[in-house]
């Protein structure tokens, strides 16, 4: 896991400096810069040591021609298997890398060669004797890779500011990436006008005038018959492989255990692999922020998984300084993403690195994949309460329940709060039903907040209806589908990288192996849910390994206590960013329209914790990003990196 940066047809050795100066944190073991003068191409490197500890490792990384150039963040987790193919080629390798795999791989089939990667990454490749250089990111999109194409130059990086430290592009807000009702953005899209995202599964080739861009896997999903324990068998066979694979590395490997089924399963498959010492890292959250949450407590469970299997086992209470946090979460997210998992996923990284525990693996992926979010249960539900529920028994229920409160001044109400968030999408046509459902702002919300114009027009709902009704399968497959290609890369996966990499530790997921998503999107959905059973396979293949306590658990949502931070520490940062003189003067929102969501949220009316932590976390994002003059993005190395 490393940054890295490439700059073509402008710039000097300086500017790939001051890049990869800002992105240290990615990977504080080694940096590396190589500059070609004669035609202004420069690549930098930020190293997180994980495989061949030595100097061998470093990058950016060359063939003994110095024709190809590589720098590469990532694991290739087969790449023992494909070194062994290149040598029987008559390739001689000098390091232990899977990053000198890749650069033989690519001089051996280009392009195609990816198709035979199990792992996560983003590169940028040169090729110095025709002037061309390529980018590639993995399947799922788990490596993030952004790029800029701006007055005839092309500039890469792995977050977003170092293409700002460039002084090559400039920093404005895209106006339409804004106009946004949930809170991330959908590629290629990324709130900066002239930034965008490579999508995951492309790669791309500049040729020093034009960037062509091209598709090398994508996921089509189908549904055939299967044998339901052939079907049990063949998923427990790549599960192990995955977690077997995803666990080599010449640094200690710990995991991040939730408590959770998918993590728990990770955890219970690393203890079948080795008898070493595994570190496992869990939160808690205090009592007294529990009151507004009413959730179950994970850390229990966690605890319990952690005793069974004897691992090494670190728990600590949430109770972060959330006001001096928070807006160093915005400078790491990059992209203006508004949810708090990211605080908790920053703190565990940061204990594990503490620990010197440099790889944690996790379970992410596991409900979009396999059908375990309660909102597709929901969705489903929906179809038989809008079956044998009159229209205007439901009008008049949902109108009625409106009225009824979420939390009173000590706690909060969690039935009510799940009860009004069914029925604000119940009735829904199926589409506009999931998509509500877990939106920042229903459309309605949307068009009173926002001054920008409609929810239809928004790229986030054009992007996924022409996926959603692309597929010719049953509507759980279809938002399954969708998910895993938009909400699982684009949200849970960014999110999950920048705050793991902020405190320099690679997070790896075992769960969407490219060869168990294929999988799973050849199943009938009654694989995914059975009853009110979601998650079924898998759950099935975990009875194996893990206490049907544990199994069968309660779902619970990897959260943090938001609404107690919405009500207490961050209500007066609320008060001042959100105030109406502020917002007026940014345009963006209707004022008076935001300050009756904060007042209804504090009286209890109505549970808009998510919405307020998304206008909060824009106008930071804004405060942080747009604002900043010139100057800010051409300071010196030294200064600017302590000033971050």
């Amino acid at each position: 896991m490393c940054g890295i940066v490439a700059v073509a047809g402008g710039g000097d050795r300086a500017t790939v400096e001051r890049m990869v100066s800002t992105i240290a944190h990615r990977g504080p073991d080694a940096t590396g810069v190589q500059w070609f003068d004669t035609h202004r191409v420069g690549l930098g490197h930020q190293r997180l040591a994980i495989l061949d500890l030595s100097p061998a490792g470093n990058q950016p990384m060359a063939d003994p021609t110095q024709r190809y150039w590589i720098v590469y963040n990532g694991e290739i987790y087969n790449f023992r298997e494909l070194r062994h193919q290149l040598e029987h080629k008559g390739y001689q390798f000098r390091s232990q890398t899977d990053t000198e795999v890749l650069l033989y791989g690519w001089m051996e089939q280009g392009a195609d060669f990816l198709q035979h990667c199990n792992g996560m990454f983003a590169f940028a490749l040169y090729d110095a004797e025709t002037n061309a250089l390529f980018i590639g990111r993995d399947r799922l999109g788990i490596k993030p890779l952004y790029y800029a194409v701006y007055n005839g130059m092309f500039v890469v990086a792995s977050e977003i500011k170092a293409l700002f430290r460039s002084g090559l592009i400039p920093v404005e807000a895209d106006e339409r990436a804004l106009c946004n009702p949930t809170r991330f953005q959908v590629t290629p899209l990324t709130g900066f006008r002239f930034v965008r995202k490579l999508p995951a599964g492309w790669w791309g080739k500049w040729d020093g005038e034009q960037l062509h861009l091209h598709c090398y896997w994508d996921l089509q999903p189908v549904e055939e018959p299967a044998d339901g324990q052939e079907s049990i068998e063949h998923l427990d066979t790549l599960l192990q492989d995955a977690v077997r694979l995803q666990m080599i590395a010449d640094v200690p490997v710990g995991v991040f255990l939730s408590g959770g089924l998918d993590s728990s399963l990770v955890a219970a498959l690393m203890r079948h692999h080795t008898s070493r010492d595994i570190h496992a890292f869990t939160i808690a959250f205090a009592p007294e922020d529990q009151r507004f949450e009413q959730l179950v407590e994970d850390h229990r469970f966690a605890r319990s998984v952690a005793q069974q299997f004897d691992f090494q086992y670190h728990e600590f209470v949430l109770q972060p300084d959330i006001v001096s946090l928070l807006p160093k979460m915005i400078w790491h997210l990059d992209e203006p993403i508004g949810d708090p998992a990211a605080i908790n996923t920053y703190l565990i990284a940061k204990a594990a690195r503490e620990h010197q525990i440099i790889v944690l693996l996790n379970g992410v992926g596991g409900d979009e994949v396999f059908g375990g979010y309660r909102k597709y249960l929901g969705c489903l539900k929906a179809e038989v309460y809008q079956t044998i529920v009159p229209k205007f028994a439901r009008s008049l229920l949902e109108w009625a329940i409106q009225f009824v409160p979420v939390a009173s001044e000590r706690r909060g109400f969690r039935l009510f709060r799940w009860l009004k968030r069914f029925l604000s999408f119940a009735s829904l046509p199926p589409l506009e039903r999931y998509l509500s459902s877990d939106l920042s702002f229903s459309p309605s919300q949307f068009e009173q907040l926002f001054q920008c114009g409609s929810y239809y027009d928004t790229h986030f709902y054009q992007a996924q209806q022409q996926r959603f009704h692309s597929a010719a399968v049953s509507y759980l497959t279809k938002m399954c589908w969708n998910d895993t290609k938009v909400f699982l890369s684009e949200h849970n996966l960014t999110y999950t990288d920048k705050a793991t990499m902020a405190a320099s530790v690679e997070a790896r997921p075992p769960l969407i192996d490219h060869r168990i998503v294929e999988f799973a999107f050849t199943l009938p959905p009654k694989f995914r849910i059975r009853g009110n059973v979601q998650k079924y396979l898998l759950k099935k293949v975990a009875e194996r390994y893990l206490p049907r306590e544990i199994v069968y658990r309660p779902k619970a949502p990897f959260a943090s206590p938001l609404r107690s931070w919405i009500r207490g520490p961050l209500a007066p940062m609320i008060d001042d960013i959100l105030s109406e003189s502020a917002l007026q003067r940014r345009g963006i929102f209707h004022p008076k329209a935001v300050r009756r969501l904060i007042v209804e949220d504090r009286q209890g009316k109505e549970d808009y914790a998510l919405a307020i932590w998304t206008l909060l976390t824009v106008e930071l994002w804004f405060r942080t990003f747009i604002d900043q003059p010139a100057e800010y993005w051409a300071r010196d190395i030294q200064s600017f990196t302590t000033s971050v």
